[in-house]
């Protein structure tokens, strides 16, 4: 029998790459199947369907985020009106928050990821057209007019995931900026804050969803890195860096011995101790981010599920900017309260105090599964229009009768008048690698342009019945 030949859709609007999707695409390739990986960053959904449709694909695989999951839909459905013998597994955050219930929501779909995907994709593949398919963990289908879920495989084992495939994506996406690469080094966060979507998947989870790496994987990827792509400094993504201090001390010693080359992460207060701003110092980190997300202390406590106290805070941020590392407070306004306007006065005296590099502000959204959603739904405070067309945490509230679009721009120009000054500092300074900095910022740069004005130039509504198809494509 012939292997299978797999479109599959990261459906998301940020410049980077999107490694929830690319580690299970790899798992995909890495188990021998044919696989196309599109990318709505970089090509108009109208020119995917068109691609996927004009093709001959058995299954079409989408990973989505919330925000983004009722325009991914209408992606899928304009590819099943003109393919309907195709086959549509869909996953990603929005599915494993939402579960079962999507397949009541959306018929476009014939297939649920309910988890983590990596070994669920490569299982779905090897069964697929046997009756041993309706038998695999993680998948939630439509059989004889019902909706059947199966059981949760629980949390994947870091140690066994085939290697990320960096090739999926262009270098545009994986350098950005005065040279940022972002990588993993964990997945998962212990914690339970009530707006988080980590929360939810703690919940399914258990306490075995924080996992790490094996340190020499992740040294050996950054040595990859560094050759293939230099990058000025790497960014780890990941929630919780430092809740293993010994695994955390000897990555960062690694990157120091091994490449040289600065890094940077997020970060909680709790775990920025003298040691391990002393160590961070030392070993090349450059930038580091953390949640403040209320100033309020009593609110942060009793509503948000987090713990550390403003005191915690300023000790953290004071070490950090001893140490001369670039600091970002990540903060929230908008929230499903009634003296929201004092809270985000308390929050602004915060930074104040606190005095990071960069302070972001971010509007409140309403993840499915959270404690606050529930609470969201329970007082009925969600506008269900403007929860449709929500796609980022900047544009505005989703929430009834709340409009801080202007209020968070404002507050962010008032709080960055010069914008984000971030710029890393290579170790090995020379003149050579500044003058091929500057080149690759140029390319960058027209790249971008490029990319910008071609969407520009498609329009961003289609139509199930009539998806648009791109000059290119037309040829």
């Amino acid at each position: 029998m012939p292997k299978l030949k797999i479109a599959f859709v990261d459906f998301r609007h940020s410049y980077s790459a999107g490694f929830g999707a690319g580690y299970v695409a790899s798992a995909v390739k890495n188990a021998g199947y044919d696989i196309t990986f599109f990318d709505t960053y970089w090509m108009h959904p109208s020119t995917i369907v068109k691609r996927i449709v004009n093709s001959d694909y058995d299954v079409m695989m989408l990973s989505s985020m919330t925000m983004l999951f009722p325009k991914a839909m209408d992606l899928v459905a304009a590819v099943k009106e003109k393919k309907p013998d195709i086959k549509s597994l869909v996953g990603g955050v929005h599915a494993i928050m939402m579960g079962d219930k999507l397949l009541g929501e959306y018929s476009q779909i014939d297939y649920l990821c309910i988890g983590e995907g990596e070994s669920m994709v490569v299982e779905f593949l090897d069964n697929f057209g046997k009756e041993s398919l309706y038998d695999i963990d993680n998948l939630a289908y439509r059989k004889d007019g019902k909706v059947f879920s199966n059981k949760l495989h629980g949390a994947e084992n870091l140690e066994t995931l085939p290697p990320f495939n960096w090739d999926f994506f262009s270098k545009y996406e994986l350098v950005q900026k005065h040279g940022i690469m972002h990588i993993h080094a964990t997945r998962g966060c212990p914690y339970n804050c009530s707006y988080c979507g980590n929360s939810v998947y703690l919940n399914k989870f258990g306490k075995h969803y924080l996992r790490f790496r094996p340190l020499e994987k992740v040294l050996s990827e950054i040595e990859y890195l560094k050759k293939k792509y230099n990058p000025k400094i790497f960014i780890f993504d990941d929630e919780m860096m430092l809740f293993n201090k010994e695994y955390a001390m000897s990555l960062f010693k690694g990157i120091k011995e091994r490449v040289d080359t600065p890094y940077g992460f997020m970060a909680r207060v709790e775990y920025l101790t003298e040691e391990m701003v002393d160590v961070l110092s030392r070993t090349g980190c450059q930038y580091i981010l953390i949640g403040v997300e209320c100033g309020n202390e009593e609110y942060r406590r009793k509503f948000l599920n987090r713990y550390m106290t403003n005191e915690q805070i300023e000790k953290a941020f004071y070490l950090v900017k001893k140490a001369g590392i670039f600091i970002t407070s990540f903060n929230m306004i908008g929230f499903p309260a009634p003296n929201d306007a004092e809270l985000t006065k308390d929050t602004l005296a915060l930074n104040e105090k606190i005095k990071p590099d960069y302070t972001q502000v971010t509007i409140f959204f309403p993840l499915p599964g959270t404690q606050l959603c529930e609470y969201c739904i329970k007082n009925d405070l969600i506008d269900e229009e403007k929860l449709r067309t929500a796609s980022d945490y900047y544009s505005d509230s989703v929430l009834k009768g709340v409009s801080l679009a202007e209020e968070r721009n404002r507050l962010e120009k008032m709080l960055n008048p010069k914008g984000i000054m971030f710029r890393p500092k290579r170790s090995n300074f020379s003149y050579a690698a500044l003058i091929l900095d500057n080149i690759y910022e140029m390319r960058r740069f027209s790249r971008s342009a490029v990319n910008f004005f071609k969407k520009k130039m498609l329009t961003k509504v289609y139509s199930v019945s009539k998806p648009e198809i791109s000059a290119a494509d037309k040829k």
